[in-house]
């Protein structure tokens, strides 16, 4: 696979902040148009000490770096909630917009310190892919409103495996990338549990919620519906509403301290037929024949 090794800079003797802190750099790499590219190695490099231009107290600012199919859009999430506020920052590393992310933090007379996402190990074997015809390196930088920040010189380099692929696949691709960089603007996606909910959420099962019915199968047309080989009557007919009741019992619960009940077992409802949508349904559907070209005839 043909590898192509892309080298870049930035270099800027002065970054002004706005009246919010935020100040932002992008630029966009192109590369060739139909292929499907794999980002197997990116690395950074801090060229030049910063300049912190103003009071001790400026070292609090900050900046972020990430290289993405499309430009990156900044959140209405926070960097930094305590005092001084740093608000604005890009989508966490692992959104699917995000092929690589850098954390630099300033500091004064020395080089910033630089945390990164893939870490330096898995950089150096990445294997994030992706479709489009070009590469943006986004940078935001976060510190005192309407102060300058000088000296800044960052290099890059990136390793890119490049597959040609037929225009479909390229297409959706590039499709799928556009609608990924649309990011949110605030993200809450945890969920917060109690030490109660964890014990017995899932295992032991009775512990929350009851229990599920075990009762042993009978031969009845709703029961034998489920099944692939009926013992009794392989003809026998069962409506919709029969079916939908036997999968309601599947999914009941009982509780804990009562008797199981004339229920059906949960792993019943695993397997549904789509015909359960359709009224009535046979178990076992008569033999097709095919015509000498394959077509099913009509019976």
């Amino acid at each position: 696979m043909p590898v192509s090794i892309i080298k870049e800079t930035i270099e800027l003797d002065t970054v002004t902040l706005d009246s919010d802190g935020n100040g932002f750099i992008q630029k966009r790499i192109n590369l060739e148009q139909g292929f499907q590219h794999v980002l197997r190695q990116v690395d950074v490099f801090e060229d030049a000490i910063p300049f912190l231009r103003g009071a001790a107290g400026d070292e609090q600012a900050n900046y972020e770096i990430i290289v993405s199919p499309y430009p990156q859009i900044p959140t209405n999430m926070f960097y930094r909630e305590n005092v001084p506020v740093q608000l604005n920052r890009y989508p966490c590393a692992g959104d699917d917009s995000v092929l690589f992310k850098a954390n630099v933090r300033l500091r004064s007379l020395l080089h910033s310190e630089i945390r990164q996402f893939p870490s330096e190990q898995i950089a150096a074997r990445n294997l994030s892919l992706f479709y489009t015809d070009h590469l943006y390196i986004n940078i935001h930088f976060m510190g005192i409103e309407n102060l300058d920040y000088g000296n800044i010189a960052l290099s890059f380099m990136m390793v890119l495996e490049n597959k040609k692929v037929n225009s479909l696949t390229h297409s959706i691709g590039v499709l799928a990338e556009s609608h990924d960089a649309m990011c949110a603007q605030l993200m809450s996606n945890g969920h917060m549990m109690t030490i109660n909910q964890l014990k017995g959420n899932v295992f032991p099962m009775w512990r929350y919620g009851g229990i599920r019915p075990e009762h042993t199968l009978t031969p009845i047309a709703a029961n034998a519906y489920f099944l692939p080989i009926n013992t009794r009557d392989a003809e026998s007919m069962t409506a919709t509403p029969g079916i939908r009741q036997a999968v309601a019992d599947a999914r009941s619960m009982s509780p804990f301290d009562s008797a199981f009940g004339d229920k059906r077992p949960d792993w019943l409802k695993d397997h549904l037929n789509a015909g359960i949508v359709a009224g009535a349904v046979r178990d076992q559907w008569p033999p097709i024949k095919h015509a000498d070209n394959g077509n099913v005839r009509m019976l």
